[in-house]
């Protein structure tokens, strides 16, 4: 026994197996899930690459990994595709082929290996890649790896790679033509890419081509390390029974010595005999007094960084390391007085869901950077949501996305890559399938963070509620085929594969299980609403439409001006412009957005003060849906909003844009998600005061409610302490408010309620009588006062009355802490200015430019 630290981990058994189905069955399939930058020595192919159009001799040069679309960028060909309405003139680009090439030189060391591969780890998407001018890999599915051995086809000196990429749009119009009937979803359905490049309503038709993930060659002197995974077979307080699996390929009979550590330090050395082929090898080991990994709010999200090294006469072949978290995850889903449940439970204890649903970052996957996807799960974080969904019409991320959610506690609802569409029935789509599905499971399921997968996103809803049967005019036998295919995939071929590689979370098979307008939708299942939108139904329709999990809803705003600057001229900042057109993809968005604003708000005519109400707006919408879910806590479970992020600058429903722009709906959603909860309720003329507490056991703290006037005024008062639930929502306070209200001008009135205790405010709400549009705002005299701080500034806002949506910016590079909030009279706000920058401008007081509602309604 060893003790590390504060653990103890004893190896337990060595077993030797020389048949094992499951590895046998990666191998045989082609889905080798190595992390192979770990697994032997790579000679990257990334950099500089040569870029040519099939037909052509004229030569540019390209970055791999990139796409088509960023090397023409780049090499001046084509201007900006995301400025203005450049989207249509650049879709010549995807209806012909590219050709990159690359020389690379290999000395005669390089021939002692007994093992060389290709690994392309991402290639979009129909691809033919050759080496010395011999074809190695024909590639048709954007979410695979691709594998193969390069022994008898390399050479000392120089090698050529040419990959010829086909056009996506005119390969996927042959073969839909040639499927038996056309499926909803038209010819992108035929195609294993990224669905939201073909557009949507929130992005741009830009499919694209290229090598998209990093391309190298693996190479090993006797070893292949085919596969690694540290496995939890069972967890309790005091003891983690683990398993370490590799699966070898050996090129000789002989012994390997094995070494495994747990954050640097060795536990185990050992000695297995490999024989000549294909090994699977299992150390068995338990971990004394294991640390879980726990969600933010409930914990630490502890892990272990286990590594291993592999060595074969003396020459280590092997080595790398995977970060694991143990924790264990239920989906229950079981009848109850209202319906069926579903909900999530983390090491035994129900976990209230807060986030949002998450889009790919740019429609140009390779211009992501580690820094962005750093700085959104920080903004993630920050506003308090332990929860992403991966939508499934995106990518599977890439391992830093989920690497920063298992640091930060941020649990993951991972999506397959299936969206809004009927799947091919053809043997070679399943067989691609079932490589792409397998690959991702083996690759992601080292991560904690991920404790839901679900099949595909709204196509059984599809199915049943979109009228695809009858708009596609299939008889009774098309649409059995057609649903028997969808149900191959997605209630067989992925479970099983589940079974096989990955048993530490559950599955549903799609999202949502029911649609909106089906009443059982509110009693079992996860629910997709979107009556408040697309059904035109008031914000308040929120209240009563409360699923048992809610994991779409929302609003569309503007983005930023500054991020409107960014795409259009300034003749273009008008509603009519065609710029201002491209970059809103919802066919009923602008009309929308203007028929809630006149239901709620005093319309601008300014363009720019309109982006801004339209921010207040969803912002609107957004608490009232989530402050309607936390409610009924725990009948409700969950709330995911759509969408935290945007793919390109355009008018959508995220609360983040594209160039990470905070919304008024962010901040909202920031409030709405605090651990502590607080929602005062006008009926009638009674007050209900709403409130729980999101983490293991319950918390006591002061309550605050007052009842108070545009000018400070207080009309009533309530403080006392409470011991707030953590198991549910209760009403804290319940009061009649008629002898206060009675002949008062509600227009001019509020209520405010507060949770504080020794941390501070832990949660605040305020309310209105009537909607902003018929609220008697006045000017309100903000005072600012600024004091430098360690990371920027302190900052104090004053106001003798009540200032709505107040809204701060400035041209200096940095973040307000809080932003789009309302101002009570005589309120002392503390934000922070967060910046790189070590000097703030001496003048950087007069830069900060604030207005509020009033602002937009005097206009």
């Amino acid at each position: 026994m060893l003790k590390l630290s504060n653990l103890a981990v004893i190896k337990i058994i060595r077993i030797r197996i020389l048949t094992n189905f499951l590895s046998l069955f990666i191998i045989l399939t082609g889905c080798l899930p190595l992390s192979a930058h770990e697994n032997g020595d790579t000679i990257s192919l990334d950099g500089i690459w040569q870029l040519r159009q099939q037909g052509s001799s004229e030569i540019v040069n390209a970055v791999v990994p990139g796409t088509i679309f960023t090397d023409l960028q780049c090499n001046k060909i084509i201007p900006d595709p995301f400025f203005s309405a450049n989207e249509e003139k650049l879709q010549w680009i995807s209806d012909t082929g590219w050709v990159y090439e690359k020389y690379f030189e290999l000395d005669h060391t390089f021939f002692t290996n007994r093992y060389m591969k290709l690994v392309c780890e991402g290639l979009d998407t129909y691809a033919k890649v050759y080496i010395n001018d011999s074809l190695v890999i024909t590639a048709d599915n954007m979410f695979k790896s691709w594998y193969v051995s390069l022994k008898g086809i390399l050479r000392i000196g120089y090698n050529k790679i040419t990959i010829e990429f086909h056009s996506v749009t005119k390969l996927n119009k042959t073969f839909y033509e040639k499927l038996k009937y056309k499926l909803p979803g038209d010819e992108r359905v035929v195609c294993r890419k990224a669905a939201y490049q073909f557009g949507w309503d929130w992005g741009p038709r830009f499919v694209t081509m290229g090598i998209w993930r990093p391309i190298y060659i693996k190479y090993s002197r006797y070893v292949d390390m085919l596969d690694v995974d540290f496995i939890q077979k069972s967890l309790s307080d005091s003891l983690a029974r683990m398993s370490a699996s590799f699966v070898i390929n050996s090129a000789l009979a002989d012994t390997a010595d094995f070494k495994l550590t747990v954050d640097s330090t060795v536990f185990f050395i050992g000695r297995e005999i490999l024989k000549k082929g294909i090994n699977a090898i299992r150390i068995d080991f338990d971990i004394i007094n294991p640390k879980r990994w726990w969600p933010t709010g409930f914990g630490a999200p502890a892990r272990y960084n286990l590594g291993y090294q592999v060595w074969v006469s003396g020459r280590k072949e092997a080595e790398g390391h995977q970060k694991i978290g143990l924790r264990t995850v239920e989906l229950v889903q079981k009848p109850d007085s209202i319906g069926t449940s579903f909900y999530l439970k983390v090491n035994g204890i129900p976990v209230f869901i807060r986030g949002a649903n998450y889009i790919p970052m740019d429609n140009f996957l390779t211009r992501v950077t580690d820094s962005m996807y750093t700085a959104l799960i920080a903004d993630v974080a920050a506003a308090n949501m332990n929860m992403l969904r991966v939508w499934g019409g995106g990518i599977y991320e890439t391992d830093i996305f989920y690497d920063l959610c298992d640091e930060k506690g941020i649990m993951v609802w991972q999506d397959f890559m299936f969206a809004n569409a009927m799947c091919p029935g053809e043997d070679q789509f399943f067989t691609s399938v079932r490589d792409e599905v397998t690959q991702n499971i083996v690759r992601l399921r080292s991560h904690p963070s991920i404790v839901l997968w679900c099949g595909n996103n709204e196509i059984d809803e599809g199915w049943s509620n979109w009228g695809w049967v009858k708009d596609y005019g299939y008889d009774k036998q098309d649409s059995s085929r057609i649903y028997l295919t969808y149900r191959k995939i997605f209630h067989e071929l992925i479970p099983n594969a589940l079974l096989l590689h990955d048993t530490l979370r559950p599955y549903i098979a799609t999202s949502p299980l029911l649609g909106w307008g089906n009443e059982e939708s509110l009693k079992k299942g996860n629910l997709h609403y979107w009556g408040v939108w697309w059904g035109k139904e008031p914000f308040e329709t929120y209240n009563d439409k409360v699923g048992r999990f809610v994991s779409e809803y929302g609003f569309q705003g503007f983005p930023d001006y500054t991020t409107i600057e960014k795409f259009t001229m300034p003749a273009d900042r008008h509603f009519g412009s065609v710029a201002m057109k491209a970059h809103q993809k919802s066919p009923v968005g602008f009309e929308t957005i203007q028929e809630y604003m006149e239901w709620y708000y005093k319309v601008p005519s300014d363009f720019a003060m309109y982006g801004y109400v339209s921010q207040l707006l969803q912002a609107d919408g957004l608490k009232t849906a989530i402050e309607a879910h936390r409610r009924v806590k725990p009948a409700c479970m969950g709330t995911l909003y759509w969408q935290l992020n945007d793919s390109w600058p355009v008018i959508s429903w995220s609360s983040r844009d594209y160039y990470g722009k905070k919304k008024a709906s962010y901040w909202a959603a920031c409030h709405a998600y605090r651990d502590f909860f607080v929602s005062p309720v006008m009926k009638g003329e009674r007050l209900n005061v709403y409130a729980t507490v999101d983490e293991p056991e319950d918390q006591q703290a002061e309550l605050l409610v007052v009842l108070a006037d545009f000018d400070g005024k207080v009309l009533w008062q309530e403080v006392k302490k409470y011991n707030f639930s953590a198991k549910k929502t209760e009403v804290v306070t319940d009061t009649n408010l008629s002898s206060y209200l009675n002949g008062a001008d509600k227009s001019n009135l509020f209520i405010y309620a507060q949770i504080k205790n020794i941390l501070g405010i832990r949660a605040s709400k305020l309310i209105y009588f009537v909607p902003p549009k018929e609220m008697k705002l006045e000017k309100a005299p903000i005072e600012i006062t600024i004091q430098k701080s360690k990371d920027g500034c302190d900052i104090e806002l004053y106001t003798t009355k009540l200032a709505k949506g107040v809204f701060l910016s400035t041209a200096v590079a940095g973040e307000f802490s809080d932003n789009y909030f309302d101002l009570m009279p005589f309120e002392q706000k503390r934000i922070q200015f967060v910046t790189r920058d070590q000097d703030i401008p001496f003048d950087f007081q007069d830069s900060i430019h604030i207005i509020s509602l009033i602002d937009a309604c005097m206009e």
